[in-house]
């Protein structure tokens, strides 16, 4: 499998000013490119070459193990953006007061945890199997799902992230982060479990589900829509295929994550 550059959801200037186009050039195209440059390198002959960014994250270490986290935690960080931040969703709300006390104890733990990882690293939202969200600090290229939690949000605290922008002002850069981050899509990423866990049970109240062949996924990671009426004819999914009938090798055209990474619309 070759791994290539995701797309950016947004223009490379549409952060500004927060955060500038030159660091877009420099973060996401060269050093995210370098990182895509090295993995494929590193792949080629090994058994994990066949495998999907997550299983490479799972079971490899060194510079492979290195390289493919990189490549998922900064692909997972630029699509975490946005340039036209909405207000955060009354559900988001709720699990972080659930599990935090109030959203804006949330904000300071999280801020405080980012600013106070040593070196270089990354701040991560998580979500643990029964549902429940924490705050956690991974050093290098560190994701934790190696320790089998769901990423919703993290924000990149090597100094290649703000360094043009700010200098030495890591926090002012998380402050700026903070101002980007969107709030619809780690609401999204929570998936079914938490929502239940937060609001009750809502299955009374959602929307009749449609057949099956009808419904679509959405990729967690960059956004991507999986339409079954569509198909991946690239990927080699024919139009008609519905989502559970996909191979489970097949990744997201998009970002190259694999199916576990999709969740329905």
């Amino acid at each position: 499998m070759i791994f290539i550059l995701p797309p950016l959801p947004y223009a490379m200037d549409a952060l500004e000013p927060i955060m500038s186009e030159e660091t877009l050039e420099y973060h996401y195209g060269k050093h995210l490119q370098t990182y895509v440059d090295n993995l494929n390198r590193l792949l080629e002959g090994t058994p994990h070459a066949e495998v999907s960014l997550e299983e490479i994250i799972l079971s490899s270490t060194g510079p492979v193990f290195n390289n493919a986290a990189q490549v998922w935690n900064h692909t997972f960080f630029f699509n975490s953006l946005t340039p036209e931040q909405k207000p955060m969703p009354e559900v988001l709300e709720e699990a972080l007061i659930k599990d935090f006390g109030s959203v804006k104890a949330f904000e300071e733990q999280f801020k405080k945890a980012a600013a106070g990882i040593f070196g270089s690293g990354w701040a991560w939202l998580a979500q643990d199997r029964n549902g429940k969200l924490h705050i956690i600090q991974e050093s290098n290229a560190g994701n934790p799902m190696r320790a089998g939690f769901k990423p919703l949000l993290t924000i990149d605290v090597w100094e290649h992230a703000y360094y043009i922008d700010y200098r030495n002002r890591r926090a002012e850069f998380i402050d700026g982060c903070w101002k980007l981050f969107d709030w619809d899509k780690v609401a999204h990423r929570m998936g079914e479990n938490t929502l239940t866990a937060v609001l009750g049970d809502l299955a009374e109240d959602r929307k009749t589900e449609t057949k099956k062949a009808m419904d679509k996924y959405v990729c967690i990671t960059c956004g991507w829509v999986y339409d079954p009426e569509e198909g991946d004819p690239e990927g080699g999914i024919a139009p008609g295929t519905a989502f559970e009938d996909i191979p489970e090798d097949w990744t997201c055209p998009a970002c190259g994550v694999g199916k576990e990474f999709f969740e329905k619309v």
